[in-house]
């Protein structure tokens, strides 16, 4: 493996890590946005804000309703 190529490798890994970091730190947000909510809180984190308008309490999957009520 030259130079050249070893470092490509070193790079795709970094890049690979740098992504990896970025969605753990979405999912953090999204869990203390949640956990903010349930304690009343309000955050300043404009993030956060979003996250809170945006969450429901309840998982609803419009394909297996009717009604309001389940099928599977």
């Amino acid at each position: 493996m030259t130079q050249e190529q070893l470092m490509k490798v070193k790079i795709k890994f970094l890049e690979d890590r740098i992504t990896t970091m970025e969605k753990s730190l979405g999912r953090i947000h999204k869990v203390m946005a949640h956990y903010q909510m349930i304690e009343g809180k309000e955050s300043k984190d404009p993030f956060i804000k979003v996250m809170e308008q945006g969450e429901s309490d309840t998982f609803r999957d419009a394909d297996t309703m009717e009604s309001d009520h389940e099928l599977i």
